[in-house]
């Protein structure tokens, strides 16, 4: 057939040779004699019959007496073979490399430096990891490392970096090829399984890319142009962008530093991050959340700053926007020269600032009822010695049912904490474990019949809530304990048990939500108050404990076994089968029950049609997660905030109800009471930002006409926006652009409202303290460039706004300046105008 026939003469034809052209232009002579092909075809006959036997053996035995170059010929007779492509080790490529292999060993013959190259083309043909080992070691390609370094460096260049690195590893050219250079693409990738096995392969390499890495969590290190140059330079596609800023990196190189038990103290720019988030976090829950203690703030500021100074200055300039008085509190503490002190606190002494108007701390206690513990003091037992934990021991080997928590400092830095308590609580007592007693090898004895006579012991049912996590902690830290199970037959988590029950129809209180996915939250479901959460962040590893810890933690653990025998009693009233429920989410088996009623069946039975409704007449509150869509909403007119992530779910739904809001979700919830139906509860957590907001629109039928258009502030959400003339905005530009008159410092930061940013991170679930939003300056070059509200008026690039001759949109709540060059305006409204086609 005339190729010319196939394709258009338009069209380019490229003509790729074979492989046997391919070797012998480099110099391989493919053909062998009739005799070696005759001899060929019969070992292909053998091989399908017998495979690797004796009668394949003494075939290949005749192979090395009649031919003078085995070498040779056995790279041809290789490539000649039809499973040559992926010659796995079962393969008969495999067997002809594997025989000449043992061979060449006994024979002490080598292979001519003329065959390395070809040998070498040959190996990267094929996708087998262990051929190519086995071919470099037989045909020796260590002296021709000159050769392939090219070659592995245009693998790289052509995004062919799993074979690349293979190739490092089986010839051992670490020392050419930096660790950063090959790997670097595949974290670009987001390619874990690659990393962890190139290191695996070779642990010595470690060190070195987490050294690069940690270079770039350095907050002076412009992560977006450095990571753009080198993806342009060198061509890496399938990049996953949302991986390019300090979070991921930042939790990479943690993963990698426990996965490889490098100390992550030795990672002085993520220690640094890390404690950046944590005090920051801090701050968000003394004085916003209100859920931290004056102790527990104490201990943890000092804890955390002792040993990374160089975070003093930044604490300071972010306690200063809440608290002054506080801030210069512990400017003194760690001795800061005034000269390095913000303006605000220069020349002022602590007697010079007023005191606080009202103490929210005794507020606090006044007006909110928490539960507390049904046992007197006398039933906590503090165990830290080796007979009181002998005794511990032998009196929880009669018990039926106990419960089980444990405590950490939390991990406020680049130290990761261990376990400092373990609460074990019976009916009419709790133990708390003090391990960093304890936990020695003098008392290696104790925990091994701590383990077999409790938690190995299956007929002693021990409840926890996220009680794998706590096995782990426990795993990890404890070092009698290295082997312990995490989950199975009598370790029954209640959080797990909570979430099955309510699947099969088991009702809680009516006066009480269930909503929420927190030990608090279920305690107020089943009693009707939280548990008090003030002690949560302490330092658990002073010593003595506070008053007040002993009581946190003795609560934690003994509240289980009371939530267990109210959630047993419930199930007999409501006729559920508690004990074989209990048992199938301790095997994580799925019990086949007709009255089970799943999330769908809730969804189907509430499901409504929503009459059109416009945008302006709907309100909506979506989770912490999908804070990214304010932005989106906001724009459309739509009432939007967002939640903390640290707020309890029936709070979120009491908040709804009381706003007329629908909710939107990261992960779907069930509607805790009958006020608020299932519909108004949308799940957002499958598809991209565009899936997300159009599902908004059509499951609520919600009408968005242009008018709508940024009639709400995108950044503070109220309505208060100006429309200003060309004219007004240059008037504007220009009074921004004025040098201020003020010494004040004009610093805030990125969210004036943190309830609403979406950037915070639990340090107790292992922030990495992204600071990449939070921490950049919004400042504004006039002090007296403001609304009429009095709010500092904000502007992106006054520089073009300023000979744009265009119009703009003030918020005179915020001071945010809106202009249709703006990059948010920008990719806000081509999203939208991708979903919502709006009528001219």
């Amino acid at each position: 057939m005339d190729i010319n026939q196939l394709v258009d003469k338009n069209q380019a034809i490229k003509i790729v040779p074979s492989i046997e052209e391919s070797l012998n232009n480099i110099g391989l002579d493919t053909d062998i004699d009739e005799r070696t092909l005759i001899w060929l075809n019969q070992l292909k006959l053998k091989w399908k019959t017998w495979k690797k036997s004796p009668a394949t053996d003494h075939h290949f035995d005749i192979f090395f007496q009649f031919t003078p170059d085995p070498y040779r010929v056995a790279l041809v007779c290789i490539i000649k073979c039809e499973e040559f492509k992926d010659s796995k080790p079962r393969t008969l490529p495999y067997y002809i490399l594997e025989t000449l292999s043992k061979w060449s060993q006994s024979s002490g013959l080598l292979p001519e430096e003329t065959l390395k190259l070809p040998a070498f083309q040959i190996a990267i043909q094929q996708r087998n990891i262990l051929f190519l080992n086995l071919l470099i070691k037989t045909y020796q390609l260590f002296t021709i490392k000159e050769t392939i370094l090219p070659v592995v460096k245009n693998m790289l260049k052509n995004d062919n970096c799993k074979q690349a690195s293979q190739i490092v590893v089986a010839m051992e050219l670490f020392d050419e090829i930096p660790v950063e250079d090959l790997l670097f693409p595949l974290i670009l990738q987001d390619k874990a399984n690659m990393i962890d096995e190139y290191l695996s392969e070779c642990p010595n390499q470690v060190r070195p890319l987490l050294l690069f890495l940690d270079n770039m969590l350095d907050k002076k290190f412009n992560i977006r142009d450095f990571t753009q140059k080198y993806i342009d330079e060198n061509k890496v596609c399938n990049v996953k962008y949302e991986k390019i800023h300090y979070k991921p990196l930042g939790k990479l190189v943690a993963r990698l530093c426990n996965k490889f038990n490098i100390p992550i103290e030795t990672c002085e720019n993520l220690s640094k991050n890390r404690t950046r988030g944590g005090l920051r976090y801090l701050i968000h829950q003394k004085y916003v959340q209100h859920n931290v203690s004056s102790s527990v703030w104490d201990d943890l500021v000092k804890d955390s700053l002792r040993n990374n100074t160089e975070c003093v200055y930044e604490f300071i300039d972010m306690l200063i926007e809440y608290d002054i008085k506080e801030a210069l509190k512990w400017a003194t503490y760690f001795e800061m020269p005034e000269i390095s002190l913000p303006l605000a606190l220069r020349n002022v002494s602590i007697e010079q600032v007023p005191a606080e108007e009202e103490n929210w701390e005794k507020l606090d206690n006044v007006t909110q009822k928490y539960f507390k513990l049904p046992l007197p003091e006398s039933s906590i037992k503090i165990i830290d010695t080796g007979e009181t934990f002998y005794d511990l021991v032998s009196n929880l080997k009669n018990c039926s049912i106990v419960s089980i928590d444990c405590e950490w400092k939390p991990s406020f830095g680049a130290t990761q904490s261990q376990v400092a308590l373990i609460q074990i609580a019976s009916y009419d007592c709790i133990y708390l474990i003090d391990t960093l007693v304890l936990n020695n090898k003098q008392y290696s004895s104790f925990w091994y019949r701590f383990n077999k006579s409790l938690l190995d012991n299956a007929e002693i049912i021990k409840l926890g809530f996220g009680l794998e996590q706590d096995l782990k902690e426990i795993k990890s830290s404890i070092s009698g304990l290295s082997n312990i199970k995490v989950k199975g037959e009598g370790l029954l988590d209640l959080g797990l048990l909570w979430k099955r029950l309510i699947n099969f129809g088991l009702s809680l209180p009516s006066d009480s939500d269930s909503g929420g996915n927190s030990l608090s939250s279920l305690v107020q479901a089943c009693f009707g108050l939280p548990l008090e959460k003030a002690e949560q962040c302490s330092n658990w590893e002073l010593r003595p404990l506070r008053t007040t810890q002993l009581h946190y933690a003795a609560l934690d653990a003994f509240v289980l076994l009371e939530i267990y025998y109210y959630l047993q009693k419930l199930c007999v009233e409501q006729k559920i089968n508690f004990d074989d429920i209990c048992n199938d989410v301790m095997l994580e088996r799925k019990l086949k029950s007709v009255k089970k009623i799943t999330v769908a069946d809730r969804l189907q039975a509430c499901t409504l049609d929503f009459k059109p409704k416009s945008s302006k007449d709907v309100k909506i509150i979506v989770e912490h997660e999908l804070s990214h869509l304010l932005a989106y909403f906001r724009y459309c007119g739509i009432d939007t905030i967002v939640v903390s992530s640290s707020k309890l779910w029936h709070d979120t739904v009491n908040l709804a109800i009381l706003e007329n809001r629908f909710i939107l979700t990261a992960k779907l919830k069930c509607s805790p009471t009958a006020r608020f139906a299932q519909n108004l509860i949308l799940d957002l957590s499958q598809g991209n930002i565009k899936d997300q907001v159009q599902n908004t629109f059509s499951n609520y039928n919600i009408v968005v006409t242009r008018s709508d258009l940024l009639s709400r502030c995108l950044h503070c959400n109220f309505t208060d926006l100006k429309k200003l003339t060309s004219g007004e905005v240059i008037d504007i530009c220009n009074l921004y652009n004025m040098p201020s008159n003020t010494n004040t410092n004009n610093k805030r930061y990125a969210s004036d409202n943190e309830e609403e940013d979406p950037y915070y991170d639990n340090f107790l679930s292992d922030s990495d303290g992204d600071d990449i939003y939070l921490c950049q300056p919004v400042t504004s070059q006039n002090k007296s460039c403001v609304t009429s509200m009095g709010a500092l008026i904000d502007i992106s690039n006054v520089q073009k706004l300023s000979t744009s001759f265009k119009t703009a949109c003030l918020c005179e709540s915020c001071g945010k300046l809106f202009w249709d060059e703006d990059p948010l305006i920008i990719s806000v409204h081509e999203l939208i105008s991708s979903i919502i086609q709006f009528s001219d």
